[in-house]
């Protein structure tokens, strides 16, 4: 996960843009079941967007210009392997003049309660002032929470804000966030988790599990053990049940897939037969992201109620050991009894 932007432009046009339509008054504690954060918040602080996204809150500082305000949030991203891997990687981005800004800071913390990551930068926008983000990194239930305040360090107030911060990353308790899915069947020896909404099931690889989606459309998204920054996952997305026609479809699909990531190379697209859904187009597919050689198994199909587009995206690296039990997974995947709200209405399992 991770927002477009950088934080620091981010959280400053959130805060600026919401001045006139606040979401509310800033209640003495933020929380959020779904992201699994709940910290407290300083007087004066104004929730301006919560839940959006990768976004799990943003609320601004009064300062002196009123137009200026500061900003505090939080954002929400996969863990890590270790947040010693995302801190050589920061300083890497750094050297090679990729980040905002001038990097003055960036160490891991021990702080009693698990290590922390603190990094600041500072700018000096062309409106003025010498301002400073201050980002705490903590990991909890397989996920990165990204604590940051912008804010200029000129402003009379900033010392305060800064206190205020510390107090609201110390303060900061985290539970499993809302992924949307549940075990199949707690305690079994079998990895297998139900979609609560879309009533589907499927197993996953042995040691991964459902996070919080990156994106909406992400009915579930899991991951698997981080591997550096990297970890490995697994997605499903669903549409309305048209007119599938597997064979047209897997003569299409390279060049789309070709269309909507220039450079993807389409190793294999097939038509296969799904369990328990007759017909789908299996298709692989190698494309490099950054540093990263990504692998992308993936299966397009139709159920009783959707269309389903599920798929694996691993480290190329890893691909080829693993492709069997990924197949298996796939293969497990199956519709559920139940009454399924995101389904138009009158239909049902």
């Amino acid at each position: 996960m991770g927002t477009a932007l950088p934080m620091f432009i981010a959280l400053t046009a959130l805060a600026t843009a919401s001045q006139a339509d606040p979401v509310e008054e800033s209640p003495p504690r933020f929380s959020s079941e779904k992201y699994g954060l709940s910290c407290p918040l300083a007087d004066g602080w104004e929730v301006v967007l919560a839940e959006r996204d990768d976004l799990i809150f943003v609320a601004k500082i009064p300062q002196r210009d009123p137009d200026r305000p500061g900003a505090v949030g939080c954002e929400l991203g996969l863990a890590p392997e270790s947040l010693d891997e995302y801190r050589t990687r920061i300083a890497a981005n750094a050297e090679r003049g990729r980040i905002p800004g001038e990097l003055v800071r960036n160490e891991l913390v021990d702080a009693g309660d698990g290590p922390r990551l603190v990094t600041v930068t500072e700018f000096r926008p062309p409106f003025g002032g010498s301002w400073r983000e201050v980002t705490v990194r903590r990991i909890a239930h397989r996920q990165m929470y990204a604590f940051t305040l912008n804010a200029d360090a000129d402003d009379p107030g900033f010392d305060a804000a800064l206190d205020a911060f510390d107090a609201l990353v110390d303060g900061a308790s985290f539970s499993p966030p809302d992924t949307g899915a549940r075990p199949a069947d707690p305690g079994a020896d079998r990895n297998r988790w139900v979609q609560d909404e879309f009533q589907f099931a499927v197993d996953l690889p042995d040691g991964w599990a459902p996070v919080l989606a990156p994106s909406q459309l992400a009915l579930l998204f899991a991951n698997g053990p981080a591997h550096g920054i990297w970890s490995d996952n697994f997605l499903v997305i669903a549409r309305p049940a048209r007119g599938f026609d597997p064979d047209r479809l897997a003569i299409d699909l390279p060049d789309l897939l070709r269309n909507e990531e220039p450079g993807c190379e389409v190793l294999s697209c097939e038509v296969i037969d799904q369990p328990g859904a007759g017909k789908a187009v299996e298709t692989v597919a190698r494309t490099q992201r950054g540093p990263f050689s990504m692998t992308v198994l993936e299966r397009r199909f139709r159920g009783d109620r959707f269309e389903y587009e599920a798929k694996f995206t691993l480290e190329s690296e890893r691909f080829d050991a693993l492709a069997p039990a990924l197949r298996r997974c796939l293969d497990s995947f199956a519709e559920v009894p139940g009454e399924v709200s995101g389904a138009p209405a009158g239909v049902s399992g």
